[in-house]
């Protein structure tokens, strides 16, 4: 057998995530509708596997349930970064306008901060408390992986074409933002609630800005 019947849970997060991200990034409505279902069932499925994943690497994901208080401080703290962060934007002058393509803001919303979240506070999260602790003994030290996660996080956006230095700053802060809420919680779950709930906030303000222009818009 390719892998052993205690990994199939592991494998069917995969083929979900990864297979839904397919669907929902190709073009045509049918794709994107079969990305939604199975984007819906991936996150039906990831819910009901918290703390259950363990093979095939994910042991290193801490794809785990936490306290309740966590959950509810990634919530708040994502919708409230988003809120920051759309007014810095504004007043700065940087164009906050997104996008209205459906299943761009379903794939932002939902399997996006989930993968980000499991490589970055995730795989490179444990691979850098390793690597600090073989460094130094003291804890102070290995609590900066927080600030180290967030600096990858953000130098990796720089491939994408029009990055300027504030947007920069906030992807930093906000990624700051989700490794210390993974620290606190000792999971990626609540660090992907709280980059969903940020990236949902700033389509709903951009959302509803647009609706109040055409509302006052002449006739």
């Amino acid at each position: 057998m390719i892998f052993k019947i205690g990994e199939c849970r592991e494998v069917v997060f995969w083929v979900l995530l990864l297979g839904s991200w397919q669907f929902l990034a190709s073009p045509g409505s049918k794709t994107g509708i079969i990305g939604a279902v199975g984007t819906t069932a991936f996150l039906v499925y990831a819910r009901a596997n918290l703390g259950r994943l363990r093979s095939l690497g994910l042991d290193h994901a801490r794809w785990c349930s936490t306290a309740r208080s966590n959950w509810v401080l990634a919530a708040v703290s994502g919708i409230l970064a988003g809120i920051i962060v759309f007014a810095i934007g504004t007043i700065s002058g940087q164009n906050m306008r997104l996008g209205d393509n459906w299943k761009l803001i379903a794939l932002q919303v939902t399997l996006g901060p989930v993968l980000e979240e499991i490589v970055f506070r995730g795989y490179l999260f444990a691979f850098l408390i390793w690597l600090l602790s073989k460094a130094a003994n003291d804890a102070g030290w290995r609590r900066s992986v927080v600030v180290f996660a967030a600096v990858v996080f953000a130098a990796v956006h720089l491939a994408q074409p029009g990055v300027s230095w504030l947007q920069l700053a906030c992807i930093t802060s906000t990624g700051t933002l989700y490794g210390w809420i993974r620290w606190r919680s000792g999971s990626t779950a609540p660090a992907a609630v709280s980059h969903a709930l940020y990236n949902l906030a700033l389509y709903a303000i951009s959302g509803a800005i647009l609706l109040g222009e055409k509302a006052l818009a002449p006739r």
